[in-house]
């Protein structure tokens, strides 16, 4: 390749398995973007692995195993920051935002939408990083986003401002200083997710390994406290394990959470308790956010402080907390608000029976008919859900 340019074209034809732009109703294309970025998985059933299959045949997808007769398929999105990057530029150059083209996927019922909320926690920040880079290239031609620059694009004006000005909820003898002061040294770079299986992986000893890769990290299932940890590391001195920090997210998808804040959520999410520091080492400051998807009210604001005394306890780190509830306390997103709804609302649900979605091509399947099908498999499933049908039984 003579150019950088020339590289990024032909990574993005291996991506949809031909030209370099995403065609109108290009499914299959659509779902490898998707995926390199978001590390998406399939469900085990035949209709999945068909998916899965035209992925890695054509889409850069990767198989891991096979049993024989390729009966049962293990496959994943590799972490490839240059198949992430040339993702990014498709999507852009589409003319929408990445959630739209998952929310609206016709494979959409194929892919593992999180329990958690996690994977719309993940359309979020990468949403924000996007915006962050985008607003930053211009100037610099560099990947890297300093994390105010992050924030910034993240949050809404006024709550940035905020934020800004604010002081620690917890620090260390030393680190009384407002988040501008404490952060405008630090940076990050990711533009794809990792899918970590070992909760160990949150930790100082690995983390400056993802940044080299460019990754965020989702975490493993059950995880105590974190749910997605973002890297951070000094724009001075080498990358190393001594030179990184990290925002700690929990995300919450459920009505218990709203606006009013939970702290103990952010005690969960203590760097020590997570093992992101070890004992006894010297931490730096993290930011510790709460995503309270499922509230119905929105805002962004963070635990009151309580008084500095000339003389007190210190804290063993440094931390700031940011609670967000609700999906519009983000900033700028009220365009695809709808589609990050029907996500949060989609995981959920553990099947999409109740849906019908293999009866959606079906010329004899009117929409009376669409409809009782769909009231008749609810009765079967009594109490399950708060669906009336699902209840009428009982009543």
């Amino acid at each position: 390749m003579r150019s950088e340019d020339e590289l990024f074209e032909f990574a993005k034809q291996k991506l949809l398995d031909g030209g370099p732009e995403l065609k109108k109703g290009d499914s299959p294309g659509s779902l490898a973007c998707l995926s390199v970025r978001f590390a998406l998985e399939f469900d085990a059933d035949s209709s999945s692995r068909d998916v899965a299959c035209k992925q890695v045949e054509r889409h850069m997808r990767l198989c891991l195993a096979a049993t024989t007769g390729f009966e049962r398929l293990i496959t994943l999105a590799g972490s490839e920051p240059l198949l992430a990057e040339a993702a990014s530029q498709i999507m852009r150059g589409s003319g929408a935002n990445p959630v739209r083209h998952l929310a609206n996927h016709s494979d959409l019922h194929c892919v593992d939408r999180g329990r958690r909320g996690e994977l719309v926690a993940a359309l979020i920040i990468m949403q924000a990083r996007d915006a962050a880079v985008a607003a930053v290239l211009p100037r610099h031609r560099k990947r890297w986003v300093s994390v105010n620059d992050f924030m910034q694009a993240l949050l809404p004006e006024e709550q940035y401002i905020k934020l800004q000005c604010s002081l620690p909820t917890s620090w260390r003898a030393g680190e009384d200083r407002l988040f501008a002061d404490t952060f405008q040294d630090y940076a990050m770079w990711f533009n794809h997710v990792i899918r970590i299986e070992k909760d160990k992986l949150v930790n100082a000893e690995y983390l400056w390994s993802f940044v080299t890769r460019g990754a965020m990290i989702l975490c493993t299932h059950n995880q105590n406290g974190v749910d997605i940890v973002i890297p951070l590391c000094l724009k001075t001195g080498k990358l190393s394990r001594k030179t990184v920090s990290a925002i700690l997210i929990q995300v919450k998808n459920s009505d218990k959470y709203g606006y009013v804040i939970d702290r103990t959520l952010f005690d969960a999410l203590c760097p020590f308790r997570v093992r992101l520091f070890d004992e006894g080492s010297t931490p730096r400051p993290v930011i510790r956010m709460v995503f309270a998807l499922a509230s119905s009210k929105s805002g962004v604001h963070s635990p009151e402080v309580r008084e500095r005394p000339r003389t007190r306890h210190y804290d063993d780190s440094t931390a700031f907390d940011i609670w967000c509830a609700g999906l519009s306390s983000f900033k700028n997103i009220d365009e695809d608000l709808a589609s990050y709804q029907i996500l949060l609302d989609r995981s959920l649900q553990p099947h999409d029976a109740f849906e019908l979605g293999e009866f959606k091509n079906d010329e004899f399947l009117d929409a009376a008919t669409r409809k009782s099908r769909g009231c008749r498999r609810r009765r079967m499933a009594a109490l399950t859900l708060l669906h009336e049908e699902h209840h009428q039984l009982h009543l």
